[in-house]
């Protein structure tokens, strides 16, 4: 299976079975997204029990938009994945703030073909103005 299809696989997972989801990810994954101070999900997380945090900090806080995920560029090399996409309507809970988000992400597999690095190059202005009161 391509780099693409494990990350669209994972998505899917995610998606109807997010227990099943943190199977598709090493013990010792490393996810960043770093974001401006006001947007409270924004950090480094190690491991499934704090990525599964993360996930439930943006899950308070943030209304993920839509991906149209055949749109995306995709750039393999090795076991790196690098995609660049687009998030449209995502909404800040906060504020009600609705706004679309480009993305660059770089996704890294170890040898058992699980995401053990997941590194977020967000628009941060566009995030962090969503989440301003």
């Amino acid at each position: 299976m391509r780099l693409k299809e494990k990350v669209l696989h994972y998505v899917a997972t995610m998606k109807s079975d997010f227990e099943a989801s943190l199977d598709l990810l090493a013990d010792d994954v490393v996810w960043i997204n770093l974001l401006p101070e006001n947007v409270p999900f924004g950090g480094t997380y190690r491991g499934k029990e704090e990525v599964v945090g993360y996930f439930m900090k943006m899950a308070e806080t943030f209304v993920i938009g839509d991906y149209e995920w055949d749109l995306f560029e995709y750039y393999e090399s090795g076991d790196t994945l690098v995609m660049v996409g687009f998030e449209k309507d995502g909404r800040a809970v906060p504020t009600g703030k609705v706004f679309d988000l480009h993305f660059v992400w770089v996704i890294k597999f170890n040898d058992n073909g699980l995401i053990c690095y997941l590194r977020e190059h967000n628009d941060t202005a566009a995030i962090g103005d969503a989440f301003k009161a």
